[in-house]
């Protein structure tokens, strides 16, 4: 129900998912001086959400004295809609092409060509040239959505969204092949909390990229599943890390791969990998270890694979994105550091906040 207007605009029932944003919107608002933000809470059925254009704008701008509430200005004629979709895709997760998946593949291996087709190689043009290269890799997890790490964006490069492109279809990295797709970089956004490499832990290591267009599925380009909340990953179950990066894991020198790897890692204790002699306590409850205790095995994941994606199947036969290549040992091999993963589910909230952000600023 929409009460009457008042002076100040109308009323609005807002859904649970905007309530998210609430409690940031009233921090930013005493922070910058505004007023304190009232808000009626009631329950609205389920999508799509019906809200009006301007309805978090207007107290942000606004230099009332007075506590003010929750508005839309509208024209009383004709008032502008928005129409919000926070639902996901239902046709995640699957591939045409079936990986590989023999269980000799442990130590990594090249892929069969486009079966990881969510996989995604974020490309930068450095200031003054006219080519890209691969910085970091990623998931396509929506039409318009790449998942990726907060640390592929350090030294203002977030900010410069334009010098960015999603290359999507990819098998040779340096190739022009056939199926690839080239999608320029709309927005970029890096977790609010990642302060790295002001801080030296990589906490928060996750950020979205926003297409510029819309991303057409294919038999090479479809979408990877969100882990469903609150699941959590067995010690010992096996996931796999995809990416174009260093295959040799030397310390100097670093060498992309020509083609997309593949690595089956099993999944580490997260007690065993909180121990002094493996990661201490620069892994936080929102991270996962996986990969090998020694150096017999080459390593999972390493430099140029950061942002890609540590994929697991558990109880159903899709595809979901569980982790987020953050960071491991320099040099890659190293006894008792395996890799370590932004954990996605501890980061739902985060990225559904951040699409309704995105929806409401833009």
């Amino acid at each position: 129900m929409v009460t009457p207007p008042n002076h100040h605009g109308r009323w609005l029932q807002l859904s649970d998912l905007v309530l998210m944003e609430v409690s940031s919107c009233k921090k930013r608002a005493w922070n910058a001086g505004r007023p304190v933000i009232l808000w009626k809470t009631m329950a609205v059925p389920g999508p799509p959400l019906l809200l009006l254009l301007s309805l978090l704008l207007p107290l942000l701008l606004s230099k009332a004295s007075l506590p003010a509430a929750a508005y839309t200005l509208t024209s009383e004629q004709q008032p502008q809609h928005k129409i919000l979709h926070l639902d996901w895709p239902k046709d995640c997760g699957m591939a045409h092409f079936k990986p590989n998946m023999a269980e000799r593949i442990v130590s990594g291996n090249e892929a069969r060509p486009h079966s990881w087709p969510w996989q995604v190689s974020l490309q930068v043009r450095p200031r003054g040239s006219k080519q890209y290269i691969h910085v970091c890799g990623g998931t396509l997890i929506h039409k318009t959505w790449v998942l990726t790490a907060a640390h592929c964006f350090q030294k203002g490069k977030a900010e410069d969204a334009g010098s960015w492109r999603i290359v999507l279809g990819k098998h040779q990295l340096k190739r022009s092949e056939t199926a690839e797709r080239i999608i320029p970089v709309k927005r970029i956004y890096r977790h609010e909390n990642f302060r790295y490499p002001t801080h030296s832990e990589l906490d928060y290591d996750i950020a979205l990229v926003k297409s510029a267009t819309d991303i057409v599925p294919s038999n090479f380009i479809r979408y990877a599943c969100l882990p469903r909340k609150q699941t959590s990953l067995k010690p010992g179950h096996y996931c796999w890390v995809t990416g174009w990066g260093d295959t040799r894991g030397g310390k100097e020198n670093v060498s992309l791969a020509e083609a997309l790897n593949q690595a089956r890692l099993p999944i580490i204790d997260f007690k065993t990998c909180r121990q002094k002699k493996f990661w201490g306590d620069r892994v936080r409850d929102s991270m996962i270890c996986a990969g090998f205790r020694d150096t017999e095995e080459p390593p999972a994941a390493c430099q140029g694979d950061s942002g890609g994606p540590l994929l697991c199947q558990l109880d159903r036969d899709r595809w979901e994105v569980h982790g987020v290549v953050s960071f491991g040992p320099i040099g890659c091999t190293v006894e008792n550091k395996p890799s370590v993963f932004t954990r996605t589910v501890a980061y739902i909230p985060w990225i559904e906040a951040t699409r309704i952000r995105d929806f409401f600023l833009h």
